[in-house]
């Protein structure tokens, strides 16, 4: 999503929302936004941005998602495809079936169409997903066959606590990442885990462009991702904003892009298990345990 189309918004300025405070250096500008680093926990953050509904509005509709694109879905032929998307999906299986038993319950909060829950489904999980999206959860529910929720986790009911609970890709999104932790939670067994993959600030390719910046090569900022995405994180600011919301991180890694699409082989196996292991890409995982 491109920044020249929400020109026309209304935009708030904010600090750090794990800290509450000001201190903080200035990465880039971009237009009229600013990307800032805290100071205390080094979470990088957008400031303006759009206000809450605003940033709602973003994932509705059409924009977003488009029906008629999945009109031939078919899981079974998804299954044999391995298209870009099922790569990342047995990814996020496998991460869970290495700290989650089978027939264990999971939520999977912003599950965009429902694949990981389907996913997770077919391989033994109970697993259910809730998404803002209308458009999305249509999707779920009618093509994907996955059992999905239109609603926000704070408006989310459950007559049961989870064993685990997925934000993929969601929590650089989120109007108050805080609170949404806290809300996880709740809505966990003691002890119970959070699986989170983010972007990371941290990442080799960020990094570099950062340096692109600083040197005035590169203009424009929008591998940040604004205005949908309005944090990066690393391993430092993900464990303050955890440890502010009632967690403990167990485990990092990340996934290079020959990982997610299926193009590891003999060649660049040592390679990509190095990316992974010491978290050198531009996407971070943590699990974390609810104390």
């Amino acid at each position: 999503m491109q920044l020249e189309k929400f020109n026309h918004k209304e935009l708030e300025e904010v600090g750090c929302p794990t800290c509450k405070k000001s201190s903080r250096s200035l990465l880039h500008k971009y237009s009229k936004i600013c990307f800032y680093r805290c100071s205390s926990c080094d979470l990088e953050y957008a400031s303006p941005r759009l206000k809450e509904r605003d940033l709602i509005d973003l994932y509705q509709g059409d924009d977003w998602r488009i029906y008629s694109d999945f009109a031939n879905w078919n899981y079974d032929k998804w299954l044999r495809d391995k298209d870009k998307t099922f790569h990342l999906v047995n990814l996020n299986l496998e991460l869970v079936s290495n700290f989650i038993d089978n027939k264990s319950n999971i939520l999977d909060v912003g599950c965009d169409i429902g694949l990981t829950v389907r996913m997770l489904n077919e391989n033994g999980f109970n697993c259910e997903g809730i998404e803002v999206s209308e458009i999305s959860t249509k999707i779920a529910n009618e093509i994907v066959k996955a059992n999905v929720k239109n609603t926000s986790l704070a408006s989310y009911k459950s007559k049961i606590k989870f064993d685990g609970i997925l934000l993929r890709a969601v929590l650089e999104h989120l109007y108050n990442p805080v609170n949404v932790l806290e809300d996880c939670a709740k809505n966990l067994k003691k002890g119970g885990l959070i699986f989170i993959d983010v972007p990371h600030s941290r990442g080799i390719s960020t990094r570099f462009k950062k340096f692109l910046h600083k040197i005035k090569i590169k203009k424009d900022y929008r591998h940040f991702g604004f205005p949908a995405h309005l944090y990066s994180f690393n391993k430092k600011s993900l464990t303050s904003m955890l440890d502010k919301a009632g967690f403990d991180p167990i485990h990092f890694e990340s996934w290079p892009k020959a990982l997610t699409n299926g193009k590891v082989s003999f060649l660049n196996y040592y390679l990509v298990m190095l990316q992974r292991r010491f978290c050198l890409t531009d996407y971070i995982n943590v699990v974390a345990r609810k104390r």
